[in-house]
């Protein structure tokens, strides 16, 4: 069997896997397992602690994976008829992991309350409950909610996740 060799990359061709997608001279853009797959999830709330100590409790490897928007830490795991994610970006709040069902569940509740029992800690440990994406009150806001520089007054234009849920955990633009 002949071997077959196949060309290193163009000199001109950015990484795969990062920004600005789709528009260098590289014809594919790489996307992860979690940027594919967290759209589907459920997000059922926050906690104030990162992932590790949670995976520590309940002997889990955390996954270092990333997505269109930076490097992640992230666990998935089945508990008590739940399956669950819990994941922190980089670029998110120090010490904030988020809670997902990775198959949407009317008891959402519930499943948050069966994990804090089951690692062992409190609702002190929930900065909030809930979906940020599922809040029609958080669905848009005025530019300057969104910190724009631009002065417009009046207009709504839709906020990232990202923004949502900071938030919802109280930051704003003076406690970055």
């Amino acid at each position: 069997m002949t071997e077959i060799e196949v060309p290193g990359p163009e000199s001109d061709w950015q990484p795969a896997t990062q920004p600005p997608c789709y528009t260098g001279k590289n014809p594919v853009y790489q996307y992860s397992v979690w940027e594919y797959s967290a759209p589907l999830f459920q997000m059922i709330g926050v906690l104030a602690l990162p992932v590790q100590p949670v995976a520590h409790r309940l002997r889990l490897h955390v996954e270092r994976s990333w997505d269109g928007l930076d490097d992640l830490d992230v666990v998935m795991f089945r508990l008590e008829g739940f399956s669950f994610a819990i994941s922190k970006h980089d670029g998110n709040p120090v010490g904030v992991s988020c809670v997902w069902l990775t198959q949407p569940h009317e008891q959402a509740d519930r499943a948050l309350d069966t994990l804090l029992e089951v690692v062992g800690i409190g609702e002190e440990a929930v900065v909030f409950r809930g979906d940020p994406r599922e809040d029609p009150a958080q669905r848009t806001a005025t530019a300057q909610d969104v910190d724009s520089p631009d002065e417009v007054s009046g207009v709504t234009l839709p906020i990232s996740l990202r923004a949502r849920l900071r938030r919802a955990i109280g930051m704003t633009s003076a406690t970055r």
